[in-house]
Protein backbone atom coordinates (compact mmCIF):
# COMPACT_ATOMS: atom_id res chain seq x y z
CA UNK A 1 0.00 0.00 0.00
CA UNK A 2 2.84 2.71 -1.06
CA UNK A 3 0.14 4.39 -3.85
CA UNK A 4 0.20 8.46 -2.60
CA UNK A 5 -0.76 11.56 -4.20
CA UNK A 6 1.99 13.54 -4.84
CA UNK A 7 -0.20 16.15 -6.34
CA UNK A 8 -1.66 16.61 -3.18
CA UNK A 9 0.88 17.76 -1.33
CA UNK A 10 1.61 20.32 -4.37
CA UNK A 11 -1.54 21.60 -3.81
CA UNK A 12 -1.27 21.78 0.37
CA UNK A 13 -3.35 19.17 2.40
CA UNK A 14 -4.58 21.29 4.40
CA UNK A 15 -5.98 23.39 1.69
CA UNK A 16 -7.74 20.69 0.13
CA UNK A 17 -9.07 19.04 3.05
CA UNK A 18 -10.47 22.59 4.08
CA UNK A 19 -12.10 22.45 0.35
CA UNK A 20 -14.00 19.77 0.61
CA UNK A 21 -14.97 20.14 3.97
CA UNK A 22 -16.96 23.63 2.44
CA UNK A 23 -18.58 21.55 0.10
CA UNK A 24 -19.67 19.13 2.40
CA UNK A 25 -21.37 22.11 4.46
CA UNK A 26 -22.28 25.26 2.06
CA UNK A 27 -25.19 22.97 0.53
CA UNK A 28 -25.39 23.28 -3.40
CA UNK A 29 -23.48 20.48 -6.01
CA UNK A 30 -23.00 18.58 -2.85
CA UNK A 31 -26.78 18.25 -1.13
CA UNK A 32 -27.97 17.07 2.14
CA UNK A 33 -28.60 13.88 0.49
CA UNK A 34 -25.18 13.32 -0.77
CA UNK A 35 -23.69 14.39 2.82
CA UNK A 36 -26.38 11.49 4.51
CA UNK A 37 -24.71 9.05 1.56
CA UNK A 38 -21.19 10.26 2.83
CA UNK A 39 -21.94 9.29 6.08
CA UNK A 40 -23.36 6.12 5.61
CA UNK A 41 -20.61 5.31 2.76
CA UNK A 42 -17.91 2.02 3.67
CA UNK A 43 -15.01 3.89 2.49
CA UNK A 44 -14.26 0.72 0.31
CA UNK A 45 -17.53 0.81 -1.86
CA UNK A 46 -17.41 4.41 -2.51
CA UNK A 47 -20.88 6.08 -3.08
CA UNK A 48 -22.01 8.20 -6.07
CA UNK A 49 -21.75 11.30 -4.02
CA UNK A 50 -17.78 10.33 -3.31
CA UNK A 51 -17.46 10.30 -7.10
CA UNK A 52 -19.09 13.76 -7.51
CA UNK A 53 -16.70 15.42 -4.85
CA UNK A 54 -13.85 13.48 -6.73
CA UNK A 55 -14.31 14.88 -9.82
CA UNK A 56 -15.39 18.28 -8.09
CA UNK A 57 -11.54 18.07 -6.29
CA UNK A 58 -9.67 15.24 -5.93
CA UNK A 59 -9.35 14.07 -9.80
CA UNK A 60 -6.73 15.74 -10.31
CA UNK A 61 -4.48 14.67 -7.09
CA UNK A 62 -5.33 11.16 -7.73
CA UNK A 63 -3.07 8.74 -10.55
CA UNK A 64 -4.04 7.40 -13.42
CA UNK A 65 -3.51 3.81 -13.37
CA UNK A 66 -6.56 2.15 -12.05
CA UNK A 67 -4.85 -0.13 -9.15
CA UNK A 68 -3.29 2.70 -7.87
CA UNK A 69 -6.33 5.46 -8.22
CA UNK A 70 -8.77 2.75 -6.51
CA UNK A 71 -6.11 2.42 -3.28
CA UNK A 72 -6.09 5.89 -2.96
CA UNK A 73 -10.05 6.26 -3.88
CA UNK A 74 -10.27 4.08 -0.69
CA UNK A 75 -8.10 6.05 1.56
CA UNK A 76 -9.86 9.36 0.26
CA UNK A 77 -13.26 8.42 1.09
CA UNK A 78 -12.64 7.22 4.50
CA UNK A 79 -11.12 10.89 4.90
CA UNK A 80 -14.35 12.09 2.99
CA UNK A 81 -16.93 10.28 5.73
CA UNK A 82 -15.19 11.51 8.62
CA UNK A 83 -15.63 15.03 7.18
CA UNK A 84 -19.22 14.33 6.10
CA UNK A 85 -19.76 13.30 10.22
CA UNK A 86 -17.73 16.32 11.54
CA UNK A 87 -19.31 18.80 8.90
CA UNK A 88 -18.93 22.18 10.63
CA UNK A 89 -16.42 20.83 12.87
CA UNK A 90 -13.44 20.88 10.76
CA UNK A 91 -11.52 23.74 12.07
CA UNK A 92 -8.07 24.67 10.98
CA UNK A 93 -5.37 24.44 13.85
CA UNK A 94 -6.81 21.93 15.96
CA UNK A 95 -4.40 19.28 15.91
CA UNK A 96 -5.69 16.02 16.00
CA UNK A 97 -3.77 14.42 19.02
CA UNK A 98 -4.09 17.73 21.22
CA UNK A 99 -8.52 17.14 20.31
CA UNK A 100 -8.27 13.40 21.34
CA UNK A 101 -6.37 14.00 24.67
CA UNK A 102 -8.87 16.88 25.64
CA UNK A 103 -11.92 14.84 24.16
CA UNK A 104 -10.74 12.03 26.50
CA UNK A 105 -10.30 9.43 23.56
CA UNK A 106 -8.52 6.45 25.56
CA UNK A 107 -5.27 5.54 25.21
CA UNK A 108 -6.32 2.00 24.38
CA UNK A 109 -8.50 3.62 21.07
CA UNK A 110 -5.12 5.96 20.33
CA UNK A 111 -2.56 3.12 20.19
CA UNK A 112 -5.39 1.06 18.01
CA UNK A 113 -5.09 4.11 15.75
CA UNK A 114 -1.70 4.98 15.49
CA UNK A 115 -0.93 0.91 14.68
CA UNK A 116 -3.28 0.29 12.13
CA UNK A 117 -2.32 0.10 9.02
CA UNK A 118 -4.08 1.81 5.76
CA UNK A 119 -7.13 -0.74 5.32
CA UNK A 120 -7.61 -0.79 8.88
CA UNK A 121 -7.67 3.33 8.91
CA UNK A 122 -10.44 3.14 6.73
CA UNK A 123 -12.71 1.83 9.62
CA UNK A 124 -11.00 3.59 11.77
CA UNK A 125 -11.08 7.45 10.57
CA UNK A 126 -14.78 7.24 10.21
CA UNK A 127 -15.34 5.36 13.71
CA UNK A 128 -13.03 8.90 15.01
CA UNK A 129 -14.96 11.18 13.48
CA UNK A 130 -18.20 9.84 14.58
CA UNK A 131 -16.85 10.11 18.34
CA UNK A 132 -15.41 13.83 17.47
CA UNK A 133 -19.08 14.48 16.18
CA UNK A 134 -20.95 12.95 19.11
CA UNK A 135 -18.64 15.03 21.39
CA UNK A 136 -18.90 18.36 19.26
CA UNK A 137 -15.35 18.54 19.26
CA UNK A 138 -13.98 21.08 16.59
CA UNK A 139 -10.89 19.59 14.79
CA UNK A 140 -8.35 19.73 12.16
CA UNK A 141 -9.30 16.65 9.82
CA UNK A 142 -6.02 17.22 8.23
CA UNK A 143 -4.43 14.95 10.63
CA UNK A 144 -6.30 12.40 10.27
CA UNK A 145 -5.31 12.91 6.43
CA UNK A 146 -1.80 12.89 6.98
CA UNK A 147 -2.37 9.38 8.96
CA UNK A 148 -4.17 7.58 6.12
CA UNK A 149 -2.75 8.71 3.17
CA UNK A 150 0.94 8.34 4.51
CA UNK A 151 0.30 4.57 5.71
CA UNK A 152 2.84 2.19 4.27
CA UNK A 153 4.79 5.22 2.90
CA UNK A 154 7.98 7.14 3.62
CA UNK A 155 6.03 9.12 5.76
CA UNK A 156 4.45 6.65 7.76
CA UNK A 157 6.60 6.88 10.90
CA UNK A 158 6.90 10.52 11.45
CA UNK A 159 3.25 11.27 10.74
CA UNK A 160 2.54 8.26 13.57
CA UNK A 161 5.25 9.95 15.78
CA UNK A 162 4.28 13.47 15.51
CA UNK A 163 0.36 12.31 16.12
CA UNK A 164 1.88 10.35 19.19
CA UNK A 165 3.75 13.29 20.36
CA UNK A 166 0.73 15.09 20.73
CA UNK A 167 -1.37 12.88 22.55
CA UNK A 168 0.85 11.85 24.51
CA UNK A 169 2.15 15.51 25.40
CA UNK A 170 -1.23 16.69 25.65
CA UNK A 171 -2.49 14.11 28.32
CA UNK A 172 1.08 14.11 30.22
CA UNK A 173 0.67 18.47 30.62
CA UNK A 174 -3.22 17.89 31.63
CA UNK A 175 -1.64 14.88 34.35
CA UNK A 176 0.90 17.75 35.91
CA UNK A 177 -1.71 20.29 36.40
Amino acid sequence: MNARAPAAETVGLPSLIASIAVLLRSGGVITAGDVAALRRMDPRYPEAAFFKLEGLVLDAHLPGAADARAELETRWAAIVTGLAHLRTLHESGMRLGDVLADAQYSELRFARLVRADADRLADELPTLARFLAAKGTPVDWTGAAQLILSAGGPNDEPVRRHLARDYYGSLARKESR
